[in-house]
Parts: C-alpha cells; structure tokens; sequence
C-alpha cells in the first residue's frame, strides 16, 4: 500500500509538473506507456484492441461508408480523366501523323 501511495504521489507530481511546462503531449505518452506496463499490455495490443473497439462502434461505420463512397467517386473521376487525356493526346497524335502523310488542305 506504501508503494502505491509513493507511485501515485510521483505520477500526481510528474504530471503537475509536465503540465505547468506545456508538455502535456509528452505528460500523457509517459502515463499511457506507464499505464500500459502495469496492466501487462504491449502496445500491439493496445492498438488491436483499440480498433477493434473502434470498428464496432456505429459512428465510425457510418463514416466509414461516407469516406469509401467519396474515395470511389473520386478515384472514378481521376481515372477518367487520365484515360480522357490519353485518348485526346492519341487523337491529336493520329491526326498529326495523318496531316503530315497526305498533306493537309490538299483538294482530292
């Protein structure tokens, strides 16, 4: 019981002190590593876990959905507008190639 006095009084004064410097990113890194140590987890499974947790709740399904309908949108535009410009460079390429061979403007 002695210990985990002296360990809470510690992590209440690191923290006190990490927070009155601005360091709060590195303040919660530090509890979360420490916290991770105490109950055994590695942070594999901490990050297994976490998206397990998050794949189940319905926000992030219905987000999910919203995202992949407007990353397909867009990747069917990008691609079509890829392909639209490969076959109007081909066609500038094809007519070129044709002008240059019977001379254009020539009356048959």
């Amino acid at each position: 019981m002695n210990d985990t006095k002296v360990a809470l009084t510690a992590a209440v004064a690191g923290g006190y002190l990490l927070g009155r410097t601005r360091k709060a990113r590195l303040a919660i890194a530090v509890a979360s590593y420490l916290a991770g140590r105490r109950l055994g987890l590695s942070p594999g499974q901490l990050v297994a876990a976490s998206l397990t947790r998050l794949q189940q709740a319905p926000e992030f399904q219905e987000l999910s959905d919203q995202v992949r309908g407007e990353l397909l949108r867009t990747g069917r535009a990008a691609v079509t507008a890829a392909a639209n410009r490969r076959v109007t460079a081909l066609a500038d390429t094809l007519r070129e190639r044709t002008e240059a061979l019977g001379g254009a403007g020539e009356p048959r």
